[in-house]
């Protein structure tokens, strides 16, 4: 036998006396950490680790994160199959660990497995194991309970992991976990959204099991803060088809926005998430939430003029986020004066808005002028002359602000303007514009090196600028973002 092995063992026995265990442990963990790769795949394939994992059975703290950081390091080089296969029972010991650092060690090398096919459809097979992975959803610490739910998520996207964790066996787990506190009930909710999100067969099967419905029942609950958190979790539901079909079959939808007509203090602390909500669906579906839900439409634009400056600020995300698409520029464009006086309700008040409400505001107005088709050019034209009488005049002066936040947003709408030829008009005909944008010399942000370099290279392809402005724009576009003009000064004798 190699006198190498010979060690291993030898200190792996004696892990037996109680006494000796402390010691011994930090010597395998230095001894682990001191070899080659070669080395340690041959000791580690080897090595017996029961004794060790009977280390973890202790008060002593010490040895408890000892063991694990020797587990950790000799597990990392096996397989979760290989894992399964020799040390089963131990692994499910661990999961059942009081102490978290235990736990946590146990269910990151099921994660770290999962990628591989094998070690996934061996795991399905372990099924006491995988209900007590899924119970440590249920931990009072977050740490392993979003590595569990990670793992379950996982799971969910793979054909024999989706058919592993609806079995009865599961969802009674699943579902035990729900009854046992608030927070608990709502990690599992999110964790049946993020794998609904991805399986339609999962969806179904956890709508079968009642626990989709439970999960909107939360809409009427009386904690605000259980009820946002409802909220958020159900638009990542409607991220996916069936997700939103369901959501507009059940009625969830006008569900969610009937919250704003209930007491002062809910819609105060909801509205925010509602918005967002809906801002979110409308990113995708834009004429079905304008059609079939306006009076969420006529709220959205009613908010720009509220005295709350987090439902402006919101407000405005929401119709950006609207007005992002081609799609959704129409589905506005759709409710006529009420997108226009709204553009020009922004214009009016963006001045007296706080900073970053401003910044929002300017972030919208370039969501809402950015194209890049012909066919929506007209209605972003537009909106632009709905600014204002000299539009350019203030997207300028946001444009050169001291404050790199306003300065940055600004030359965002010159961005969104240098991709359609009526906005390339417009910044050649504002005095002194072109000659900001490629004077390098006012600028020292990289950011904003960079956003006015991007302007240059959009307006470097049109053909609406001179001979002396396109042979300029060309230079700074080959000497790149960063460049730094060198001045040489040349001493004369006598000066």
């Amino acid at each position: 036998m190699d006198s190498q092995d010979e060690w291993y063992r030898d200190k792996l026995s004696n892990l037996i006396q109680e006494d000796l265990r402390i010691p011994t442990l930090s010597e395998l963990r230095e001894q682990l950490s001191s070899l080659s790769k070669d080395e340690f795949n041959r000791i580690v394939t080897n090595l017996q680790l029961p004794l060790v994992f009977d280390c973890l059975n202790d008060t002593n703290s010490q040895q408890v994160d000892l063991a694990c950081d020797v587990l950790t390091l000799c597990l990392n080089n096996l397989t979760l199959e290989e894992i399964t296969n020799r040390y089963s029972s131990d692994l499910e010991r661990a999961l059942l660990h009081p102490y978290t650092s235990v736990k946590t060690m146990a269910l990151q090398e099921i994660k770290r497995s999962l990628d591989d096919e094998e070690s996934l459809g061996a795991f399905c097979q372990q099924t006491s194991m995988l209900v007590n992975v899924v119970s440590c959803i249920g931990d009072s610490q977050l740490g392993p309970a979003k590595i569990a739910s990670d793992i379950v998520v996982a799971l969910g996207a793979t054909l024999p992991g989706a058919n592993k964790i609806t079995t009865n066996e599961i969802l009674v787990v699943i579902e035990n976990l729900m009854n046992m506190n608030e927070i608990v009930r709502l990690r599992v909710y999110e964790m049946i959204i993020r794998i609904s999100e991805q399986s339609e067969y999962c969806f179904e099967k956890f709508q079968a099991a009642g626990f989709m419905k439970k999960i909107i029942d939360g809409l009427k609950n009386d904690d605000i803060l259980y009820t946002m958190n409802t909220i958020q979790i159900l638009s990542q539901l409607a991220d996916c088809e069936h997700g939103y079909n369901f959501l507009e079959r059940t009625d969830t939808l006008n569900k969610i926005f009937s919250l704003l007509t209930e007491d002062e203090l809910k819609v105060y602390w909801c509205e925010p998430g509602i918005l967002k909500f809906f801002g979110s669906v409308s990113q995708k579906r834009p004429h079905e939430i304008i059609v079939k839900h306006p009076k969420l439409i006529n709220r959205l634009f009613a908010n720009i003029e509220s005295s709350d400056a987090t439902v402006i600020g919101i407000s405005l995300d929401t119709i950006g986020l609207m007005g992002q698409t081609s799609q959704g520029k129409v589905a506005l464009a759709s409710t006529g004066t009420q997108i226009d006086g709204t553009i020009r309700t922004i214009s009016h008040l963006i001045n007296s808005l706080p900073t970053e409400i401003r910044v929002r505001a300017l972030n919208c107005i370039e969501n809402l002028l950015r194209t890049d088709r012909f066919d929506i050019a007209e209605i972003t034209e537009k909106w632009f002359h709905l600014l204002g009488k000299n539009p350019m005049e203030m997207i300028t002066r946001y444009a050169k602000n001291p404050f790199v936040d306003l300065r940055l947003a600004g030359i965002g709408i010159i961005n969104a303007l240098a991709r359609q030829q009526w906005g390339q008009k417009a910044i050649r005909d504002t005095p002194g514009l072109i000659e900001y944008l490629l004077d390098r010399r006012l600028e020292t942000n990289k950011e904003c090196k960079e956003a006015k370099f991007e302007v240059i290279r959009l307006l470097s392809g049109s053909l609406l600028f001179d001979r002396h402005v396109q042979d300029k724009m060309t230079e700074f576009i080959k000497e790149g973002p960063f460049y730094v003009q060198i001045v040489t000064e040349v001493a004369v004798e006598g000066d």
